[in-house]
């Protein structure tokens, strides 16, 4: 019996000896190699390599939900006068709507997706930026509907070139959705851009840009009041001087801007005289900010002023929160703040013709000063602060007539807060407040030769509404990616 088992048991293994040497004989089939992402870090950006490519490529956005709400009351426009053509005004006919038929509640959503592509080069990081935006609104200060492009530029050598914020300005609207007053083209109105950089030693830089004088997303630089631009012909000319520094940063800048309009109605036929005005505006723009980490963690503190002639827009009086809180505009007028009022705004205004026949053009000169200042209470709770303060003239107002529209003066102020909750990383939970009061001189037209009061509002001879104020609120909760 034992020398059956042994036997039987000398038989298996030698099967299995020949099974295991037969079968290593077999040709094998290796597992085909894994595609790995691949992490790359190109001028201080992290991301992954496009296979196939050299470029770092980084996805990047957010998603924003957001509730808002303001005090839209009496919204006042001109409007004819009696016997009139439908369009006309003299500046001195006021009509109101109620302001119950406003609305003062609304929701947006926005969906932010950006694409940021760099790869080295001998002259250094080659870069292309793009920013799409979805929009979706409605009721109070929604953004409407629609998907368009924010931003979208390329980068390299000191070039700039494409749809980029502007180098006129410094720190832009302001740490809220909604605007101070100041020249923001940064996250808003990013006009069209061929730019060179020069970078010095010391963090010195110095940039010389032209950028399209139509605007984008907002009005645009050429305001219109009772006048038609005609076709570019000269691009906006900007150029500034930055520092940038451990302790902050420094900018000033300039604009060259040019306005070449005719006056409504005018025909082209042969042998007519066509009433116009090819002028020049500028503007100018300074800035500081100073970083404050013995207060908090990414704390700071930004203030900057502008000033314009002849370029409204590069002064920063046309931003804040006229255009939530405004339902009336009229022929071309915008009435900002919460009571819409009537308020004369452009690049350059047509007054009239004087004793001579000459055409008389008013010119505009407006200023503003802004402050920012953000703190950390910790890691998840921040809160900005914000101010500012702006003043528009207009120049001879002596006047009666077509030109006795203008307001001689206007002065306006916004302030307010935003606070941040970040409970998790990319998760922010945001409330913000803002409150703008304005005033504005009588027009001209409002009183006769004698000084008596004739302006209407409904119908009514009336005193000029020269005050008004209004604030808007916001809940906003972000998820960043």
């Amino acid at each position: 019996m034992t020398l059956m088992k042994s036997i039987l048991l000398g038989s298996a293994a030698g099967i299995l000896a020949v099974a295991g040497a037969q079968a290593a004989d077999l040709p094998t089939k290796k597992a085909a190699p894994a595609e790995y992402v691949k992490i790359c870090n190109v001028g201080g950006m992290a991301g992954f390599i496009i296979p196939g490519s050299d470029t770092c490529l980084k996805i990047g956005g957010y998603i924003t939900g957001q509730i808002e709400a303001g005090n839209t009351s009496t919204s006042y426009r001109y409007a004819a006068p009696a016997g009139a053509p439908l369009g006309a005004h003299d500046g001195a006919t006021i009509v109101s709507t109620p302001g119950s038929l406003n609305p003062s509640f609304g929701f947006t959503t926005r969906l932010n997706v950006s694409l940021d592509a760099r790869s080295n080069t001998a002259y250094g990081v080659l870069r292309g930026y793009a920013e799409m935006q979805f929009d979706d609104g409605s009721g109070f200060s929604n953004t409407g509907g629609g998907a368009y492009i924010n931003l979208a530029y390329v980068q390299w050598a000191g070039i700039t070139a494409g749809r980029a914020p502007s180098f006129f300005s410094f720190f832009g609207g302001g740490e809220g959705w909604s605007n101070l007053l100041g020249p923001d083209m940064q996250g808003f109105n990013q006009p069209d851009v061929l730019a060179y950089t020069a970078t010095f030693g010391g963090g010195f830089s110095a940039t010389i840009a032209i950028q399209n004088n139509t605007g984008v997303n907002g009005a645009g630089t050429n305001f219109n009041q009772d006048t038609t631009n005609y076709g570019e012909s000269a691009p906006d000319i900007v150029a500034n001087l930055r520092l940038d520094q451990s302790w902050g940063s420094a900018q000033v800048s300039g604009v060259a801007h040019q306005v070449h309009v005719f006056v409504n109605g005018s025909t082209f036929a042969p042998g007519a005289v066509v009433t116009s005005q090819n002028t020049w505006g500028w503007g100018v723009d300074a800035g500081v900010k100073f970083n404050l980490p013995s207060f908090g963690p990414g704390d700071n503190l930004q203030i900057q002023g502008a000033y314009s002639k002849n370029a409204i827009i590069y002064s920063g009086i046309v931003e804040g929160l006229w255009g939530e809180l405004d339902s009336a505009t009229a022929a071309g007028r915008t009435g900002p703040n919460g009571n819409g009022l009537p308020t004369t705004i452009g690049d350059t205004y047509f007054a009239g013709f004087d004793a001579t026949g000459a055409p008389v053009w008013s010119t505009p000169t407006a200023w503003t000063i802004g402050a920012t200042f953000e703190h950390h209470f910790g890691s998840t709770f921040s809160i900005d602060p914000e101010v500012s303060y702006g003043e528009l003239n207009w120049s001879g107002q002596g006047g009666k007539g077509v030109f006795g529209e203008l307001s001689s003066s206007m002065t306006t102020w916004v302030a307010g807060a935003a606070a941040h909750w970040d409970p998790v990383t990319n998760l922010d939970f945001e409330v913000e407040l803002l409150y703008q009061n304005i005033h504005q001189s009588t027009p001209g037209n409002w009183t006769n030769l004698a000084g008596a009061t004739v302006g209407t509002v409904n119908g009514v001879v009336s005193s000029f509404p020269a005050n008004s104020s209004g604030f808007a609120g916001r809940f906003e909760v972000t998820r960043n990616f």
